[in-house]
């Protein structure tokens, strides 16, 4: 533990780093189901009443007053965040995601017999996007064609959140041969759009082997595209806005075909 006279000389941004530091350990031993002590925050909580930080002292004893555990563990997680973020430092998502959930299963056992295809994105955060959540749900191949950033473009990679290394994603220029070729192999193809003719995705009954179109930001798919789909389906939307980011489009999509399988 720190002496009072040394946190006392430390520049503001550190001394919110030296509280972060044990909250974050006794957030940890919270988390693994052993007792945690609070006597290094209650004599921070010390110190930093010399620093006029009144605010902090008062977080910190709402958590030496909490008798339940569940509660406690919010109240010094929470903490933890918001001192990061006032000091200009949060925590970065790829830090604070859990991975203990994470399924150690081969790629081929998490694999349905769906398929995606993007048709001229325009942005790759959406395309790093849409390969997360494919991953998530077990999307059997990405194809992207068009102007579609790939899965090697840096923005792409930041929000796939390196779930890019677990899906097979593939280009091809020419999306008339992508269809044709998945409708030789018995894919259903589908184009996500709204429009005349379209049926909502909540009346849709799935084949197993389905093929998903979505397309591009601003307008949507192609006319191209729309005569190469077998069918049309589009979202239930109650909004004034009557569109969704192609992102969460895609995985409402996925998770729907999941379900029904």
């Amino acid at each position: 533990m720190i002496a009072k006279n040394k946190f006392l000389g430390l520049n503001p941004t550190t001394k919110i780093f030296k509280i972060c530091n044990e909250l974050e350990l006794q957030r940890n031993v919270l988390l693994s189901g052993k007792e945690i002590n609070l006597s290094a925050l209650q004599k921070f909580q010390e110190y930093i009443t010399d620093t006029q930080r009144n605010d902090i002292a008062s977080d910190l004893q709402d958590i030496f007053l909490e008798k339940d555990k569940r509660l406690l563990l919010e109240k010094i997680h929470f903490l933890l965040h918001k001192l990061r973020e006032d000091a200009g430092y949060p925590i970065s998502e790829k830090q604070f995601i859990k991975r203990s959930k994470d399924k150690v299963v081969s790629p081929q056992g998490k694999k349905g017999d769906i398929i995606i295809i993007l048709e001229n994105l325009r942005s790759a955060f959406n395309v790093g996007s849409i390969i997360r959540s494919s991953e998530c749900f077990g999307v059997k191949k990405i194809i992207s064609t068009g102007l579609t950033p790939q899965k090697t473009d840096s923005k792409v990679i930041k929000t796939s959140k390196d779930t890019e290394k677990n899906v097979d994603f593939r280009f091809n220029e020419d999306i008339s041969v992508v269809v044709q070729e998945l409708k030789n192999q018995g894919y259903t193809v589908i184009g996500a759009e709204t429009g005349k003719g379209s049926i909502s995705l909540s009346d849709y009954k799935f084949n197993s082997k389905t093929a998903l179109i979505f397309g591009n930001e601003e307008i949507g798919l192609t006319q191209k595209a729309v005569e190469l789909c077998d069918i049309i389906v589009e979202i239930d939307m109650k909004g004034l806005k009557n569109s969704l980011n192609v992102s969460n489009a895609a995985s409402i999509f996925m998770f729907e075909y999941v379900r029904q399988m």
